[in-house]
Parts: structure tokens; sequence; C-alpha cells
């Protein structure tokens, strides 16, 4: 059977007999639909019992794991019965799959904001003052209010299967998959347009695509070679070792983690004015993160470690000049997303004739051939951008929101999407979190309640958990699956249509599971730290807000522009000298919260490359892919068996992350 193969930016035609290398075929979806509950339910449990979440790093951990099982048994069918075993193109869009399945029930989805659709209901009262300060403005249609059934779920011993337990939740939640479905599958059409651009004119390298699709080969390159097994058994002994540690302490532990040991800690060895204004510098050394280190290029492992540190040696220079009575000041966070809209508006300037050219043909112009090997034409690609769009904005409007305000938000929040979607396909990073910079907390925190509004903050504050931190969103995985597509040849219009029906199917169980493992067991009696909490950090800040009454903040405004400006030097400088050995990347994203786990294993990594590129010549190159690949799956795969052990045993093991 002869088919035109457009995944990978050229038409080419080839003989398939193999239905399976259209990638989403219907096993695959059978797997999947399996799946989806199974993995929900997984990351619920492991929020009840307050073990880190998988999609706070770039890499979901609970995915890989699942995927290198599902490689092994696909590898013993494959021998018995070839013909019956899944194709590669399947296996890589069973992982696109059950990753974008993964996004609804991570940190920045059910772990922030289902807390905040509870907050303020239930911790609301005299004590804080919530409801004379903006009691009045909290948008009920995406809230529950319904305080006998929010008491149950916080003490336990109860069944989501009541009526008058699940009643309350039904349309919140049903408001919010329809949220979480525009939202992300409005992601779906940027990644078609984006993805000629960066794949095939820009070959990014999509450094953590590498992972899934060399364990997918039929033959695995690196598990013929020492140095994989060699790293691979290095991680597995570290995890082994601390895994048993934490049964009997007589057994030695290998400290590489924060809070393993004191001595990781570097302050206690600068101790005193200025020096505590540093904040925290852990020496940490996990496995993966030098495993991840090894895969992105080495200009920006160079560059992650040292802006780190000269953001560390800002914060100490500020404290010793005395300029730390303007509060916020140096508005690190400000220069960080400067640096951050610097990242996608340098790429989007450079490519101005591609784009031009793309917006030609969405107009029904330009030349046909631009689009005519993509998934699907630029015109639909925008149309369902624009849908996803229009459809959240109404979605904003309808819970009080200005129209200004809400087309304000969602366009950001889009921004924010494609920025983490380039740091993923050109830089690879363990961790890309946005902390505390989505557009809840920009348009908060710049134009203040004076400008905004009791009404707008509100329901900003409304929308702050998935914009928190920007970890656990589709649209770098939609554009990863098109990556993989063009290198397999499997339909990148079938995955994303699938990925497009996977978001609300994921979303519905996750909360069905959150809900019903809260309501047995009391987010109040026997949950994590972390939900108290974190029902109650929109709320704190908006009445911080509130209660500031600040007007526009100049200081900040000030701080992003000299950021964007400061990416945009150093990216002309690199333009202007190849051989310029730092990435300006790195001074945006340095500034996030987990790099505080992960500048030591950069340096690593980056002090390694260096070795290995000077002495070690061509043939180190794929030796350091081999130990990168195997410190990632010695950390991971018997990390994910302590958590699977926790899991089953309810005993509290040792988490190889953070």
């Amino acid at each position: 059977m002869s088919i035109a193969q457009r995944e990978s930016g050229q038409v080419r035609v080839q003989e398939v007999s193999d239905p399976r290398r259209i990638g989403v075929t219907g096993r695959v979806l059978l797997l999947t639909a399996i799946l989806i509950p199974a993995d929900t339910y997984f990351i619920a449990d492991l929020h009840r019992r307050g073990i880190e979440d998988p999609t706070i790093i770039a890499l979901f951990w609970n995915v890989l794991f699942l995927f290198v099982v599902l490689r092994l048994l696909n590898g013993v069918l494959s021998r018995i019965s070839p013909r019956t075993a899944l194709a590669q193109q399947e296996m890589l869009a069973l992982w696109i799959l059950v990753s974008v399945a993964t996004c609804p029930t991570g940190i920045d989805t059910l772990k922030t904001s289902w807390g905040t659709m509870q907050g303020y209901a239930y911790f609301g009262g005299p004590p804080n003052d919530w409801e004379q300060l903006f009691g009045d403005y909290v948008p009920e249609s995406m809230t529950v209010n319904d305080i006998g059934a929010l008491d149950r779920l916080w003490r336990g011993d109860h069944s989501i299967y009541e009526e008058r337990n699940w009643r309350p939740w039904l349309g919140p939640v049903v408001r919010w998959t329809l949220l979480f479905t525009f939202l992300w599958g409005g992601g779906a059409g940027l990644a078609v347009i984006f993805r000629k651009r960066w794949v095939e004119r820009e070959r990014m390298s999509f450094p953590i695509a590498q992972i899934p699709f060399e364990i997918s080969r039929p033959r695995v390159p690196s598990a013929f070679m020492a140095a994989f097994w060699i790293a691979f058994g290095l991680a597995a002994l570290v995890n082994l070792l601390n895994g048993l540690h934490a049964f009997y302490p007589g057994v030695p532990d290998i400290p590489v983690k924060i809070g393993q040991d004191p001595t990781l800690d570097l302050r206690r060895y600068l101790t005193g004015h200025p020096w505590t204004a540093m904040g925290r510098v852990h020496a940490c050394f996990y496995p993966f993160g030098i495993g991840l280190g090894l895969l992105i290029p080495q200009d920006m492992s160079l560059s992650m470690w040292l802006f780190f540190l000269l953001w560390r040696a800002e914060a100490v220079a500020v404290a010793w000049l005395g300029w730390t009575k303007v509060s916020g000041f140096p508005f690190m966070k400000e220069q960080s997303f400067g640096g951050y809209l610097a990242i996608l508006g340098f790429s989007i300037w450079a490519a101005r004739p591609y784009f031009r050219a793309v917006w030609a043909r969405i107009l029904g112009g330009g030349d046909p051939s631009m689009d005519a090997d993509e998934p699907m034409r630029y015109q639909t690609a925008f149309a369902i951008f624009l849908v996803g769009f229009v459809a959240c904005v109404i979605l904003g409007i309808s819970i009080r929101m200005a129209v200004l305000v809400a087309v304000a938000f969602f366009v950001q929040y889009f921004i924010m999407t494609m920025i983490v979607g380039r740091i993923r396909a050109e830089m690879g990073l363990p961790t890309h979190e946005i902390e505390r910079l989505g557009p809840t907390v920009m348009q908060g925190n710049i134009l203040g309640p004076r400008i905004l509004g009791k009404q707008d903050l509100t329901s900003l504050s409304v929308f702050f958990g998935f914009t928190r931190g920007l970890r656990n969103i589709p649209y770098p995985l939609m554009l990863e699956g098109l990556y993989l597509s063009g290198k397999t040849g499997f339909s990148g219009r079938r995955l994303l249509i699938a990925s497009m029906a996977v978001i609300p199917v994921a979303t519905f169980f996750a909360y069905f599971w959150n809900l019903r493992l809260g309501y047995e067991h009391g987010l109040g009696a026997d949950w994590n730290r972390w939900m108290p909490w974190s029902s109650q950090e929109a709320w704190r800040q908006l009445a911080g807000w509130l209660n500031s009454d600040a007007g526009f903040d100049w200081g900040r405004v000030t701080a992003i522009i000299f950021g964007f400006g400061f990416y945009f030097g150093l990216q002309t400088v690199r333009s202007l000298w190849p051989w310029w050995p730092i990435h300006p990347a790195g001074f945006a994203i340095s500034t996030t919260y987990y790099m505080q786990h992960l500048w030591m294993p950069f340096l690593v990594a980056w002090i390694t490359k260096s070795l290995a590129s000077r002495y070690g010549g061509r043939s180190s190159v794929a030796q350091l892919q081999a130990v990168a690949f195997g410190l990632i799956l010695g950390d991971v795969i018997p990390g994910s068996m302590w958590a699977i052990y926790s899991a089953i045993t309810r005993v509290e093991t040792y988490a190889f992350w953070p």
C-alpha cells in the first residue's frame, strides 16, 4: 500500500505494508484507555501520601517507568510473535498519549487548582477576613462552597458515591474540564504552526524526546555498550542503598539530594550578613539530573549553573549595599520574566519571513507547498487554536473577568506555553517551571488592585493554580510528538487528534480519584501537608494584594524590560561570535526553585562533556549518550519501584526526587 508521509517536512512516498506504522492504532488507543485510570490513580495516591509529583520535572518519571516496562514486554512479544508486537511508531505514540494524559493530574493542575477551588469556602473565616475583603467577588461557578461536602472531604471516612458529596462538585468539575480541554487543545494548533520552523529550519535537538526514541528502537544501541551498564549500575546502587537506609539505618547511604545530609548545604559555610541573603545553595548529585545535563547542549549546561551562582551573587551584593528597602528588589523574577519573553521574541523576530508565509497561508494565500507536508493545513491549525482561545476567554468572562483582562490573561498564557515548548525543543532542561510568573501573578503584581479592582483580581486568583508553574502542559509534548512522527514516519495528524481527545478523559479521572481518595482518607486527616497550604495560597496572595492597595509597579516593569534587553544583548553577541560559550537562556531559567537542586548536576555534566570533547575524540559522544541514558534509567527505574512499593505497603520509602 503506497501512502504519502508528511510528518518529517519532506513529502516521501514509501511502501508501507505494516499498518502499525501509522502510530495511533486501535490497540494504542485501547492501551491508552486502560492506562489512564491506573496512571491518574497512581499520581493521586502520591499526592495523598506526600511523595513528590512526577510532573515537577520535564521528564515524567511515571511515564518513563511505564514505558520501559512496556518496552521489555514488547521485546519478549516480538520474539514470540513479531507481527503482534507493537511497532516503534506505536510505542512512541503511546509515550506521547500517556504523557499528555498525565498532565491533568499534575502539580499545577489538580494539586494546586483543586485546592484553590475549595480553599476560600473551607478556610475563609473571621481570622483572615477573606469574606469582607473579597467574599462578594468569588465566582461560584468554578469553586465549591458547600461547607458540608467540604467538611466531609477534609475529615474523611465518607464516599464520593454519596450524592451529597459528588453533586456540589459536578458543575465546577465540568467547567474546569471544559477549560482544560479548550486551553490545551488549542495548543495542538500552535504545535503545527511552529513545527516546521523549529524542527526543520532551526533543527532543534529535542533532548528529552531522544530518550523514548532510543528506548523504542528495535535494537537499543546504548544497551550494548559497557558505559551504559556502568552508569546504570552506579545510579541503581545509589537508589538501592538509600532505599535500604530508610528501613535499616545501619546500611550506609550515599547523599545526593537536598535534605539528605547537612554537608550538602553550602550555607553552613557562609553565615552572617550579607551571605544569608543568597538563599538555599545545595551541592546535590541527582544521577538523572547529571544524565539529562549530558544530553543538553554544552553551552546550556554551562549557562545554567553559571547564572544560578550569578543570581546568588546579585542577592548578596544587594544585601551588602543595603538596597533591600524596596519590596521585591532587585526583582529577580521579573528580570527572569523579561528573559523568558525574549527567548520567544528573538526566535520569532529571527523567523519573520517564515511567519509571514505562515500567515499568508492562514489567510488563504501564499505558497500551497508551505503546509502541504504538515499534519494539517495552517488554516485548520489556526482555527483549532482560535476556537480554544475564544472558548477560554468566554469562560474567563463567565467568572466576571473584564473582557480585556480575560484576553490579556490567555494571551500571556499561550505566550508562556510557547516559551515552554521552545525551551524543551532547544534545551531539554530537566525542569522548565516558570514559577510565579504566570498571568495571575504578573497582572496582580504589576497592575495591582487600583487598576484591576477587586473583581478582576479575585477572578484571576481562581485561575492561579494552572498558571503557577506551567510545568505540566501538553503543548511541548505535542510538539515532541510531531518531531518523533517525522523521525519515524507515523501520522502526526492522528497523534494530535488523539491527544486532544485524551485531555477531557484524563481530566475526569484526575478529579475522580482525588475526590474518591479525599473522601475516603480525609484531606486534613490522612493527607500530606501540601493541601492545607495549597488550598489557601491563591487566596492569601489575593488578600495581600487587596490589603496593599498598590497601583502600577514601575519597578517590576523596569526589571522586565531590563531582562528582555539583557537577553537580546547576549543573543546578539552569540550571533556575532559563534564561539561565545554562554547561552542567554540560562539567565531566565536559572531563577527557578528547582534549579537549587540541579545546578550542581549541570556543573558535573558540563565538566564531563568538556573533558570528553577535549580528550575523548568522536567516540566519546556515543559513550556520553550511553552514560546519560544509564544514569537516567538507573535512577528513575529503581526510584519508581520504591514508590510503587510504598503505594502497595503504605510504608514511607526513599524518594529519589527532589
